[in-house]
């Protein structure tokens, strides 16, 4: 009996706990960095921090999803972040494998760093620990846009749909991170379970929602 239960419980901090459904816009969104509720809509989620809300929307257009953030932040620091982890063919392995991603955003977005999955690890380009976004603010099949004010920040990315395609009954995973330096701390969706930092949640696939698009 009390090995059933043990099972059970792991089994239970592994199952994805959360869902994401992405749902499509009447019309093409700007895509100016600019996020507000007028444009996208109520928010898909938010993510509560001592500084004030994250509100992150999942839209589509057509051919393309869009991950929106709006984070309520009164103390700039270049360091802020919002971190996309991204799980495409939804195979939930215990650690990073080279199909899923990553997207590290700063607020100062040159210095925002894109990860692969390697090894159990997370990797930069050519495994180059200094490797920077810098100014070119896309890649294959994604592009960011920004805007930094002085209480607020806000971001969106734009994939291209194969990001969400299906593999077969498997859906997509996804996990969202912040990091906000005053109070120092960082603020996950899904929630950490606990025993876990908001740090360990993105190094974690198995942990992430469950990405459906409508």
């Amino acid at each position: 009996m009390m090995l059933a239960a043990a099972y059970l419980s792991v089994a239970l901090a592994t199952a994805p706990s959360e869902t994401l459904h992405i749902r499509a816009l009447s019309h093409a969104p700007s895509f100016s960095g600019h996020v507000d509720s007028l444009e996208w809509g109520s928010p898909s989620l938010m993510i509560s921090k001592p500084s004030g809300l994250v509100r992150v929307w999942a839209r589509c257009w057509r051919h393309e999803v869009y991950i929106a953030a709006l984070i309520e932040d009164a103390t700039p620091y270049w360091g802020d972040d919002f971190v996309v982890s991204l799980d495409p063919l939804g195979d939930r392995s215990a650690a990073p494998d080279e199909d899923d991603h990553q997207w590290y955003f700063r607020r100062v977005l040159d210095s925002s760093v894109v990860f692969t999955g390697r090894g159990g690890r997370w990797r930069p380009p050519g495994d180059d620990s200094r490797w920077r976004l810098g100014g070119r603010h896309s890649g294959r099949g994604w592009a960011v846009r920004e805007v930094s004010g002085h209480t607020r920040w806000s971001i969106v990315l734009k994939l291209d749909a194969p990001w969400f395609t299906r593999s077969g009954q498997l859906h997509p995973g996804i996990a969202f991170r912040t990091f906000d330096d005053s109070p120092g701390g960082w603020y996950t969706w899904p929630a950490t379970p606990l025993g876990l930092d908001g740090r360990d949640l993105e190094r974690r696939p198995d942990l992430w929602a469950v990405v459906m698009r409508e």
